[in-house]
């Protein structure tokens, strides 16, 4: 039996292969209709290989397996190392979980292919006992690294382009504080808010300014995270002129605590075999002078501010993490809180946070009954900013565009021409016949350089009629959308709360978060399952005569009493919170 299995940056047929293969497993994703054309064309099967993927099913083993890492790595100042960096290994577990499960398919004595050299085909090669034959020559290699970096980089925006350059050259932080100048320390007490991105950014702002009388301490790790307009008791920062030298004894003693920690991990999992044979598990100690520079440079934050606490909107990031946890270690208030409407890494992740603060019932409820948070962290704490004014919702019958709120495919797996190849056609039909104009909203991972680039490519005839917008969404497109399509965007939940249809691509979404699950479970959007379905919008829309397709959100309501107890550190929970 021939096995192939394709690698993500290749598609099918390959090119000069004149084998006739009996399975082809895709390690990428692409959609059903491209996977039948590409079996018919091959005469054998071709699937995914997240077809193995259990949802939120493998969650609940990936935190079983980071937790044997815990209580190994901690520093002189108490912080876990393997806690702050495993979230990175975490997905490179979950596609092992997958590799096993094909591994259990396919018999020991089948001849096993690779388009390309690959971690999950060594991986499979290793659980099968048998000979991987790569079928790309060196020169291909070669040809495919040069198109690789091409391809990444002509698809960047400027402003993106130089916020690469910036994270390359992150670990000399001790240049590039030499560039940069603290800002002038104002005596006054101060609430951290860390962030690396720009929507961490707006949600800490939010809650920044719901309390006027309290002064803030913004400070941004990465320059795309900074903002131009803050309030006035918000003072802003970047971290460059923090960092300081590292402690080379330290992180020697450190990098030895790893190799201790994993030969332990390797010992006690198969999973952690695998993933160390694969090389997964170097990520741990090349990100480690990273993270000390970022903890030594938070610790000059510390000395030189009068820091009384910490909200983080982004517990799952170092960057963002670190402050959280040396507020807590300080006896000072640490709060967290997400950016998007759900933050499924609250499921595998150690929760640091005094209390966690959610903007909605759904957020809560999915925190407790899906994330299994203990329910007296959580509080139903929004900002007075996230739930949209009444007065901005606005009739939708004469409004112009027809929206997609695009996100980041690639990390779902996905191929994202593939993808769009499949999804443009019925988006171009379905805004031509209800008279509309199509817009693409970018996720701020997207550029409207890559965007203009693919919509060329794919669909030329109406790449000059289709509108590409980056940045915040504005008044005005809210305005101006009649109906609105996403896959599980946050911005599904703005859409609700402003009256506007708005469609879950549910076929789309990422193999484990179960976010559109969620949304469905509290009326959030309409779901379709298919591709197909988009041509059934306009019945849709008309067979409920204008009323609402979803649920208004019920946001959370906190006044400004216990907004302040919870940033002074004197809050304490309802009992009947706790029911």
């Amino acid at each position: 039996m021939k096995v192939l299995l394709l690698h993500p940056e290749d598609t099918f047929p390959l090119y000069r292969s004149p084998v006739r293969w009996d399975l082809v497993v895709d390690l990428a994703r692409t959609p059903s209709a491209t996977y039948e054309h590409w079996s018919r064309e091959a005469g054998c099967e071709i699937f995914s290989l997240y077809r193995f993927a259990a949802e939120f099913g493998d969650v609940g083993r990936v935190r079983e397996l980071l937790e044997l890492g815990l209580g190994v790595m901690v520093d002189r100042s108490g912080i876990d190392w393997w806690d702050l960096l495993c979230l990175f290994i975490a997905g490179e577990l979950q596609q092992l979980m997958l590799v096993r499960r094909l591994s259990k398919e396919l018999s020991r004595g089948c001849e096993l292919y690779s388009s390309r050299p690959h971690p999950l085909a060594s991986a499979l090669q290793r659980l099968l006992g048998t000979r991987l034959t790569i079928l790309e020559s060196r020169f291909q290699s070669a040809i495919h690294r040069v198109e690789h970096y091409h391809h990444a980089f002509s698809n960047l925006d400027a402003p993106q382009l130089a916020q690469v350059l910036e994270d390359k050259i992150g670990a000399l932080q001790s240049i590039r504080r030499l560039f940069t100048c603290r800002s002038h320390t104002s005596g006054q007490p101060v609430i951290l808010l860390p962030s690396a991105y720009i929507n961490v950014s707006r949600a800490a702002r939010s809650y920044a300014e719901s309390l006027p009388d309290h002064r803030f301490l913004f400070v941004h790790t990465r320059s795309s995270a900074n903002l131009t307009s803050l309030p006035p008791n918000v003072r802003s920062t970047s971290l460059a002129p923090y960092f300081v030298p590292s402690d080379k004894k330290e992180t020697a003693f450190l990098l030895e605590s790893w190799n201790s920690l994993r030969r332990k991990l390797i010992d006690c999992a198969e999973e952690f075999n695998a993933a160390d044979a694969m090389g997964a598990l170097e990520r741990v100690p090349a990100l480690m002078p990273w993270g000390i520079a970022l903890r030594d440079a938070w610790s000059q934050v510390f000395e030189s501010e009068d820091v009384i606490g910490c909200l983080s909107g982004d517990d799952s990031n170092p960057p963002s993490s670190i402050p959280l946890i040396m507020a807590k270690q300080r006896g000072f208030p640490a709060l967290a809180c997400h950016h998007g409407a759900l933050d499924y890494a609250m499921a595998i992740k150690v929760n640091h946070a005094d209390f966690y603060l959610v903007k909605t019932e759904m957020e809560r409820d999915y925190l407790r009954r899906t994330c299994h948070l203990a329910a007296e962290k959580i509080v139903l704490a929004g900002p007075a900013s996230s739930k949209p004014s009444p007065s901005r919702c606005v009739a939708r019958h004469s409004a112009p565009w027809l929206v997609f709120f695009t996100e980041p495919y690639t990390s779902y797996g996905w191929r994202s021409d593939d993808l769009y190849r499949d999804l443009l056609p019925p988006l171009c039909s379905l805004a031509q016949a209800c008279g509309l104009r199509l817009v693409f909203k970018l996720h701020p991972f997207d550029s409207v350089k890559g965007h203009r680039r693919m919509l060329r490519r794919l669909v030329p005839k109406h790449e000059h009629s289709i509108e590409v917008v980056a940045g915040r969404p504005s008044d005005e497109l809210w305005k101006s959308i009649r109906f609105a399509l996403t896959v599980q965007s946050s911005t599904a939940l703005e859409c609700a709360s402003r009256g506007i249809p708005i469609f879950l691509c549910a076929w789309m979404r990422d193999p484990y978060s179960g976010y559109v699950q969620q949304y469905a479970r509290f009326g959030v959007g309409h779901v379709l399952e298919s591709v197909e379905q988009i041509e059934q919008i306009p019945e849709l829309l008309e067979s409920h005569n204008g009323k609402p397709l979803q649920k208004q959100p019920a946001y959370g309501a906190i006044n400004s009493r216990e907004l302040v107890d919870l940033f002074s550190g004197t809050y304490s929970l309802p009992v009947a919170s706790n029911a």
